[in-house]
């Protein structure tokens, strides 16, 4: 749906900047709360549990993408639905730089890791695996990769060929398909939702009204 970048050169130095200070605000929190999770509780596992916790925080942070894709900005009339409407609304559009970024404020990236901490220390608490470090690690990790290559899918930037369905598969929600709600790993997509890929548009109705 759209690659070239169309928005003004300071807009995309500013989306850069944001883009620049969210990841390092992911990375700083995820990394303090993987810190202090080491500290007190260790690995688990037969000290495999850093490995197992990271794949556990990937597999979780698709899933917590899916569901935040799916059903906080999907689904009603909420602040949060009308907020990720105008990312769809300015896709290929000059505003389309300001609108493209998960956030504009360091802040609500500290509170998504601050809210998915709960549950996990909640799991770790009663269940004591020690997979908490691995999982803010893995966690953090999908977070820097899910911006940049947003980022770059929709204003351009080199991007592997693997990730070119990726791609193709995040315009087509953008162009009014049903369903993929994953960015650039379909894995709940095609868990939950595979059998909407290949239906057509239903037409033009706005993210605001419609749930996909």
């Amino acid at each position: 749906m759209t690659s070239a970048i169309s928005a003004p050169p300071e807009e995309i130095a500013r989306s850069r900047a944001v883009k620049r200070n969210n990841a390092l605000t992911a990375l700083a929190a995820g990394g303090a709360l993987a810190v202090f999770a080491a500290r007190a509780y260790g690995f688990g596992l037969h000290r495999a549990g850093a490995f197992y916790g990271l794949l556990a925080g990937l597999l979780y942070a698709n899933l917590f993408e899916y569901v935040l894709h799916r059903y906080l900005l999907h689904w009603g009339h909420s602040f949060l639905v009308g907020r990720h409407a105008l990312h769809h609304d300015s896709a290929g559009t000059p505003q389309e730089a300001r609108y493209v970024n998960f956030a504009t404020s360091p802040w609500v990236v500290v509170l998504l890791f601050a809210s998915n901490a709960l549950p996990v220390f909640a799991v770790e608490q009663l269940l004591h695996l020690g997979l908490a470090p691995g999982m803010f690690a893995g966690f953090t990790i999908y977070y820097v990769l899910y911006e940049e290559i947003h980022w770059r899918m929709h204003l351009g930037g080199w991007l592997p060929d693997w990730l070119q369905s990726a791609r193709r598969h995040h315009m087509l929600h953008h162009g009014g398909f049903e369903g993929r709600y994953n960015v650039f790993l379909p894995l709940c997509d095609w868990i939950f939702q595979r059998r909407q890929w290949k239906r057509s548009p239903s037409g033009p109705a706005g993210p605001t009204t419609t749930r996909y």
